[in-house]
């Protein structure tokens, strides 16, 4: 079956939920863990929900049937002034990593702020996760600094790279 990309509707809020705690669970790579979204289908709808309605933000989710294996969101900075600017983030579970989907879902999200005149895009990545990295790298973003001691798991520190593209 193919993997299916869309726009996240209230509906996916169960199944984001649960891919999101999956993915938590699965690494230690991202800024949350599988304990960190204790909250309901309702409140996921209504976030998924601002999303869709704010005319500039983007969730994205990648389906296999109907399970979700990938998320990925682009929001924009709601200061006038830093209006230009969205950050990005993009989950897959670990079981469909390296076939293609972080890499659709970041397209998807960088032909939609082109579309909007976002001018800057920009994340953090743990700097010792080399394969989020590298994609990032093939979807054009660059390094532009180091964020020291951003993360603090289980009493350690690890340290982020800061990237961007420029549209």
């Amino acid at each position: 079956m193919p993997i299916i990309y869309r726009e996240a509707a209230p509906e996916d809020a169960a199944a984001l939920l649960t891919h999101i705690r999956t993915v938590g669970g699965e690494t230690d790579n991202l800024s949350f863990d599988k304990d960190s979204f204790n909250i309901s289908t309702e409140r996921e709808a209504k976030f998924i929900r601002r999303f869709s309605e704010s005319g500039r933000d983007l969730m994205l989710v990648a389906l296999d049937g109907d399970v979700v294996v990938g998320n990925a969101v682009l929001e924009h900075e709601r200061i006038p002034r830093y209006a230009h600017r969205a950050t990005l983030s993009v989950t897959v579970l670990r079981e469909y990593w390296g076939r293609g989907i972080g890499t659709r879902l970041i397209e998807m999200l960088i032909d939609s702020a082109k579309s909007i005149d976002t001018s800057v895009i920009s994340l953090e990545v743990r700097a010792d996760n080399g394969r989020a990295i590298a994609l990032y790298e093939r979807c054009g973003f660059t390094k532009i600094g180091r964020y020291e001691r951003f993360f603090k798991i289980r009493g350690e520190y690890h340290d982020a790279l800061i990237m961007q593209l420029c549209l």
